[in-house]
């Protein structure tokens, strides 16, 4: 065999299809975390491509990336989602295929944009060849000297193993929301690894467990019957206070109705003044009592004196304002209606 015909075989092994990425989860090398592929990712990549209507470079070690010279290695002509993942069919330069058949170039690396919510692929950007990729279990472009292509076009998938591969994409996928979801509640970032919300998690559990004066090893069963005590104790104890706030509002207005009485029975405040005594005592009894120790008398002292309507007219038929201005003025009753006939009557 002639070199040229060599060289002819060797080229025309080169993979012209190439699995970018796997349909399902992808763990990377790099500490990062891993992250899953779907249908819609697989569609939402395709589509994009296609409307962007350029080809897609292949660059060396990411060079596009540094804004310095980046030959192409090749050009990816067409992307589509597959079964088992995205393909790109490749249009390789001659010095990218001398690489690669040569082995000097084993692998290549996909620049991907993620959505910042699900972390799931919306869109290829560019791809570099590289010895060192990211992803793990990634398969050489060329698997030995000759050409046999290391990535062939996919064989119609088992309907089995599409189910469990579906099951496990499900399963992906609740882990990674139930992982986003506690990053929310305990406060770290979206980027942060997955296996610092343990650790947050932990720490939050031995700080409920210490703020409730319970050993750190204590379970959840434990942790949520001392929650529910403390709900029983702070309901009992709304309920004292309520019946406290009664109790007080009680012996408040007691307490202003016997000061009021002592007034009364004192003469400090007439009987017509009862409603604006009890209304002043609560608003302000410091200075009630002031006002009580230093209003003069208006009535006798030591007379009771009557307070509700069907009371208020005294035997004599007189009422018993008109009682104490009596005795004030040591004017006997009789004297007193005498006296007031006879001005009603000039009055006439």
């Amino acid at each position: 065999m002639t070199p040229n015909e060599t060289s002819r075989n060797q080229t025309a092994a080169l993979p012209e299809w190439i699995r970018m990425l796997p349909l399902g989860r992808v763990e990377l090398s790099d500490h990062r975390e891993p992250f899953v592929v779907d249908e819609a990712s697989l569609a939402s990549m395709a589509a994009e491509f296609r409307s962007r209507g350029v080809d897609l470079v292949i660059d060396y070690e990411h060079q596009s990336l540094q804004g310095e010279r980046a030959p192409a290695a090749g050009w990816i002509k067409g992307l589509e989602a597959r079964p088992d993942g995205l393909w790109a069919r490749v249009d390789w330069t001659r010095q990218a295929q001398e690489y690669l058949l040569q082995r000097e170039y084993r692998y290549f690396s996909p620049v991907l944009r993620l959505d910042p919510e699900t972390r799931k692929p919306i869109a290829l950007m560019h791809v570099g060849l590289t010895n060192v990729p990211a992803i793990k279990n990634l398969a050489p472009l060329v698997a030995r000297w000759g050409g046999e292509p290391a990535l062939l076009p996919p064989r119609q998938p088992d309907e089995a193993a599409v189910r469990a591969q579906a099951l496990e994409m499900d399963s992906g996928k609740e882990k990674a929301t139930m992982v986003e979801q506690l990053k929310r509640l305990m406060g770290l970032k979206p980027e942060e690894e997955a296996g610092a919300v343990c650790g947050k998690a932990l720490e939050a559990f031995r700080d409920l467990a210490a703020t409730l004066s319970m050993p750190a090893e204590v379970s959840v069963a434990q942790l949520k019957g001392a929650v529910e005590a403390l709900k029983a104790g702070a309901a009992r104890l709304t309920k004292a206070e309520a019946e406290l706030q009664a109790l007080k509002a009680s012996l408040a207005a007691a307490t202003a109705d016997r000061a009021v009485a002592e007034a009364l029975k004192a003469g400090k405040v007439s009987p017509a003044q009862r409603d604006w005594a009890l209304e002043y005592y609560r608003r302000d009894p410091e200075g009630f009592q002031t006002f009580v120790s230093r209003a003069p008398k208006l009535v006798p002292t030591g007379e009771e004196l009557h307070l509700l309507k069907e009371d208020r007219q005294a035997e004599s038929g007189m009422l018993p304002e008109e009682l104490a201005v009596c005795r004030s003025l040591k004017v006997s009753p009789e004297a007193y209606l005498a006296a007031k006939a006879q001005i009603g009557a000039a009055a006439r």
